[in-house]
């Protein structure tokens, strides 16, 4: 069991009518894409020929910034207000999406940008199964 999950199930409280599965996989999927964004914006600022890499580093800062505070909304039963969860769920998979075009862009000469952009493949993907499936 996960740390997330160990949280999740230690809530004192009835949570919300969530699918706990699809929960604890978003949340885990949005640390780590804020982990992965972060290091990759620090490698394209770190490039020597940085200038080309602006548009990514910017995308990926802000796709960080989301998958941070979707994370701790979504870690949070009280308040619950499914519509917020849903919007900042949608937020997030268009952040991803657009981190993940402009990583797509640089991948073959940046190595931080392939995995930044898998990280975000897979969020987006947590993000979209949670809205579909889970009732967020």
């Amino acid at each position: 069991m996960t740390d997330v999950a160990a949280m999740l199930s230690a809530y004192p409280a009835k949570r919300p009518q969530v699918d706990e599965n699809m929960l604890v996989i978003c949340i885990q999927e949005a640390l780590n894409c804020a982990q992965a964004c972060t290091s990759c914006a620090d490698a394209c600022s770190a490039d020597p020929s940085a200038a080309h890499l602006a548009r990514c580093g910017g995308a990926a800062l802000n796709c960080a910034d989301m998958a941070t505070a979707v994370a701790r909304v979504l870690s949070r039963s009280t308040p619950y207000e499914p519509s917020v969860a849903a919007a900042a769920l949608r937020a997030l998979d268009e952040a991803c999406r657009a981190c993940y075009e402009e990583c797509r862009k640089h991948a073959l000469d940046m190595e931080a940008c392939q995995i930044c952009g898998e990280a975000c493949r897979r969020c987006g993907q947590a993000c979209q199964r949670l809205l579909r499936d889970g009732e967020p």
